[in-house]
């Protein structure tokens, strides 16, 4: 057969990159709303439930929870302000997506995390005979209440209307704004779990704010409920990736120190991920080596 009548298969690369651009003209979103509840514990405490984004890196082992979040922050993209919102993509769209390809060990990948998000109250799947189940999204918070966006419920519980009880729990729908262009510039494939992960910490300490940030060992996992290698991992790769900025800042010791202590502390941007592409062959040195 000549080549010329070849039909050759888009690459993994080629593939995500589509399926976010179909997805992102059928969601009008310019970003996932995520709730800090989400992310982090509401105060500092290791003996509290783990928050939801340490439940779904942890649960099962292996990179079954890097594929898990992945796929739930794509549903809070494409349901971004939709109430009760009901999904019916197959596990083969949602492989795509994520840049897993068509291949039945990714569409494996994407079934193995819809029914453990099903059994941890993530989503509530529904069978069809012959179809793709019905996903019906959950709330982030991790209740396993029904999904309603952040911000609409925010504006609700502010409002004239709202009763004083109602007002106190306003601060559980505070939220991060996630990039769509974690997905349409072929992050949502590039990064890992710790990545992702770190990457949500970051804004949640930003809180809007452009401001430089830390994360002690100690607020790592009182906080967020996440290890020190995650912790580690997952910055490291932002940095090396060009998505957040590293450097050093000194300590203040008080009177008659006699060294100089500093702390790594992070710059984070997130139109970065717009201007940048994830799979740009340019390679960025390990900015921590040139601060050693």
């Amino acid at each position: 057969m000549s080549s010329e009548n070849v039909k050759l298969e888009p690459s993994a690369e080629a593939a995500q990159l589509s399926a976010a651009r179909q997805a992102a003209d059928r969601t009008r979103a310019s970003s996932a709303a995520v709730r800090y509840r989400f992310i982090a514990r509401p105060a500092p405490d290791p003996e509290a439930d783990a928050p939801p984004l340490a439940r779904l890196l942890r649960g099962g082992g292996g990179k079954g929870g890097e594929a898990r979040l992945k796929l739930y922050l794509s549903m809070l993209w494409l349901a971004r302000n939709e109430s009760h919102p009901v999904m019916q993509y197959s596990a083969q769209e949602w492989a795509l997506l994520l840049g897993y390809g068509a291949k039945p060990a990714g569409v494996r990948r994407v079934q193995e995390s819809l029914r453990w998000l099903d059994d941890e109250a993530f989503v509530e799947l529904r069978h069809r005979p012959g179809a793709a189940s019905a996903i019906h999204l959950l709330s982030d918070s991790g209740d396993g209440r029904a999904y309603e966006p952040p911000g609409i419920v925010y504006k609700r519980l502010t409002g004239k209307r709202a009763k004083p009880q109602e007002r106190a729990l306003r601060n559980d729908h505070l939220y991060v704004q996630l990039p769509a262009t974690l997905w349409t510039n072929g992050w949502i494939m590039k990064l890992s779990g710790a990545a992702i992960a770190m990457y949500l910490v970051l804004l949640h300490e930003q809180r809007g704010e452009k401001k430089q940030v830390w994360i002690s060992p100690r607020i790592g996992r009182e906080l967020y409920d996440i290890s020190d290698e995650t912790r580690r991992k997952g910055l490291r790769e932002l940095a090396k990736q060009a998505l957040i900025r590293v450097s050093r800042r000194a300590l203040h010791q008080g009177l008659f120190a006699e060294s100089v202590r500093t702390r790594y502390v992070y710059d984070l941007d997130p139109s970065t991920l717009g201007h940048l592409q994830a799979h740009s062959p340019f390679n960025h040195p390990d900015p921590y080596a040139a601060l050693e």
